[in-house]
Parts: C-alpha cells; structure tokens; sequence
C-alpha cells in the first residue's frame, strides 16, 4: 500500500480512538506485529516519548502546542521525535535557554539525567549562572544570543527592592507553593507577565529571611 492509502486504512482502525498499543492493533488487524510496525511507520504514525514508546498516534490527530508537544491523558508525544531530540529542540527554541525545572514542566518529566547524558555527548551546552545549570543551543551563534539574552533578563531587574504589589504576589505564591524553587515561583509570576527576576527574587527572600523548604535543582 501507498502512505496515503496506509494512513487511510489505519484510520478505520483507530476509529474515535486516539492512541492505540502494538497489542491493541494486533487484536483489531489480526496480523503479526512485524506488519503492524510497517503500517504504522509508513502512514506517519507518532510514537509517545513516555511510557516506554508504547502507544502510537496518528498524524493527523494530535494539537500541538506551541512547543511541539501534546498528551492524551498522561501519554506525551512531541512532534521533533524522541525525547532526547524533543529536549534539544525546546532549548534551541527557546530565546534565552532553559534550565531544568522548566524543561521539566513542559515535557512533564525529570529531565537531569537526560540533560547531563546530552551535554556528555555535546548535543547542547550549559553554563552554571547563579548557581544553577543553564542550557544552550551547541550552535554558537544562537548560544552567544541566547547566552546574551539570559543575562540581559537577568539583570534587567536587579534592584533589591521590588514593588509592594510584587512582594505580595511572590509571597502568596510561596505560600501557595511553600515546595517550589525560586525558578519555578519566578516562572508562574512571569506568565501572569508580572516582571521580576530569580535574582530578584533570591535578594528579596534572603533580606527578609525567608528560607526556602527545598534546594533549587541544578
């Protein structure tokens, strides 16, 4: 069969379904796993980057976001592949590199062993900038920018003092939050585009002596 013709047979298959296993198509087809394998690369078919790779989607069914990535319930799947090409895309993406925490939170999994294994092998760079891993894209061009952005975000607020306004919002989602890192407070308040920076943050914690129940991750 052509891919169209494929695609359009597997499609019958899935029928409102949206994700399916080898085992659950096995049952459905009637034919040995080696053919089903075949089908599913030949129509496009995506593999989920959890769950051991276990489930498969259709091209045409999943909304990715902005990054790439979709779910269906906990199952993930990421357009750029896998998840190690998945992690070197999001930081190539991003405009001012990713830590971990953030990685993390976008592909809802922990990602530092995945990270230290890929800058190992010199798929991204990193650098340690206020006390903490930052990585970049391996292109030196979009590392400089990338590099040049972070710093520029993070000094952009460095003042101690911050708004009466601010310290509150930080401070409720502390307490909301009493276990997330100064990274992950920072990153709630900036998609409320509430400007302030971890530096910021960190200064303003330790001024007022408030201790932080859990270390940031590296």
């Amino acid at each position: 069969m052509k891919a169209i013709e494929e695609l359009k047979y597997l499609k019958n298959i899935y029928g409102v379904e949206k994700v399916m296993t080898i085992s659950d198509l096995k049952k459905l087809m009637m034919v040995s796993e080696i053919t089903i394998r075949r089908k599913l690369k030949k129509s496009g078919a995506i593999t989920s980057y959890n769950k051991n790779g276990r489930f498969y989607t259709l091209p045409h069914i999943p909304k990715f976001d902005s990054y790439g990535l979709w779910c269906h319930n906990d199952i993930r799947f990421s357009i750029h592949g896998n998840l190690n090409r998945t992690i070197i895309q999001l930081i190539n993406q991003s405009s001012s590199g990713l830590n971990a925490e953030i990685i993390g939170e976008l592909i809802a999994y922990p990602p530092h062993s995945l990270l230290h294994q890929l800058y190992l092998k010199s798929a991204i760079q990193r650098e340690k900038l206020h006390g903490k891993y930052v990585y970049f894209s391996i292109d030196e061009q979009l590392y400089k920018s990338q590099l040049n952005k972070y710093i520029t975000l993070q000094t952009q607020y460095i003042e101690d003092d911050i708004s009466c306004i601010i310290a509150v919002r930080l401070l409720i989602e502390k307490i909301r939050r009493p276990k997330y890192n100064i990274s992950h407070l920072v990153g709630i308040l900036h998609r409320e585009n509430i400007k302030i920076s971890e530096l910021q943050a960190k200064r303003f914690f330790e001024k007022h002596g408030i201790e932080k129940k859990t270390p940031d991750l590296k």
